[in-house]
């Protein structure tokens, strides 16, 4: 057992450590290590679990299978597809701040992807697009788009390129916009993730940038994940869309946080 609790951030950190390490475990084994009750555990694993990080099972946990193709699949197909009208809606406000003749970066995220379908549909006359997401740099077809993927590891469940790799690649760029997404945002944590991998790459992208844009629909504000990449503060624009509870923008607005909300529906065709 743990000698006190530990923050919510690291408690479920080092859960999902002993999970993949012993393959499992129950919801007791789990809560007697961190001092905290049952319930607690419960609420960790199904964040974790819905995170498609670990699978739930009766009593507790476990890891998941090396190979899942079916499942990857689902996992992918259902991110794209979760808050589809609010990410179009983002990205059409995203496109305005492309310029013609430009390096920009747009990562893996379902959001990023949608910001590329507005490219593919609006292409600039001339366009550099660096991109860790597999997914992205096969759907843009536009010749004026001149897409580049860093080196890097490929996590088949996020299809994202990641590493030490990537991390080196980036570094050496010089970008005009860097824009980044999260699995949530709060002014506490800023935004976060749950892999480590995934913020040390969005973190050197945004160092290569000289503006960076947060991408993130109104269902992850209040939501902290694992690992915090960046401040909320530290962006240069974080663009939402208008589900945001207006108390919320306006805590956000008060902290110093440049906020754009984009107002929806906003139809984008599948380009992809």
């Amino acid at each position: 057992m743990t000698e006190g609790p530990l923050p919510p951030v690291l408690r479920r950190a080092k859960i999902l450590e002993r999970v993949s390490r012993d393959g499992g475990a129950s919801l007791a084994e789990l809560a007697s290590e961190h001092a905290v009750s049952p319930v607690t555990v419960h609420r960790d694993l199904e964040l974790l679990s819905g995170e498609g990080l670990l699978e739930r099972v009766r009593g507790g946990a476990r890891s998941l299978p090396e190979a899942r193709p079916r499942q990857i699949e689902t996992a992918w197909n259902a991110r794209v597809r979760e808050a589809a009208h609010e990410k179009d809606a983002i990205a059409v406000r995203a496109r305005e701040l492309v310029e013609d003749g430009s390096t920009i970066f747009v990562d893996a995220s379902s959001t990023g992807l949608a910001l590329a379908q507005v490219l593919e549909l609006r292409p600039p006359t001339e366009l550099t697009l660096v991109t860790n997401s597999p997914a992205i740099a096969l759907g843009l077809t536009a010749d004026s788009i001149h897409v580049i993927v860093p080196p890097g590891e490929l996590n088949q469940h996020m299809r994202v390129l990641t590493g030490r790799w990537t991390v080196d690649f980036l570094e050496e760029l010089n970008i005009a916009v860097a824009f980044i997404s999260a699995a949530g945002v709060t002014l506490e944590h800023g935004l976060t993730t749950s892999r480590s991998a995934l913020a040390d790459t969005l973190n050197a992208a945004a160092a290569a940038a000289a503006t960076t844009v947060g991408l993130l629909d109104s269902s992850k504000f209040g939501r902290a994940s694992l690992l915090s990449i960046r401040p909320a503060t530290a962006l240069d624009l974080l663009i939402t869309d208008d589900g945001l509870d207006p108390l919320t923008a306006e805590e956000f607005r008060a902290a110093g946080v440049r906020l754009l909300i984009a107002e929806r529906p906003v139809l984008v065709e599948d380009g992809f």
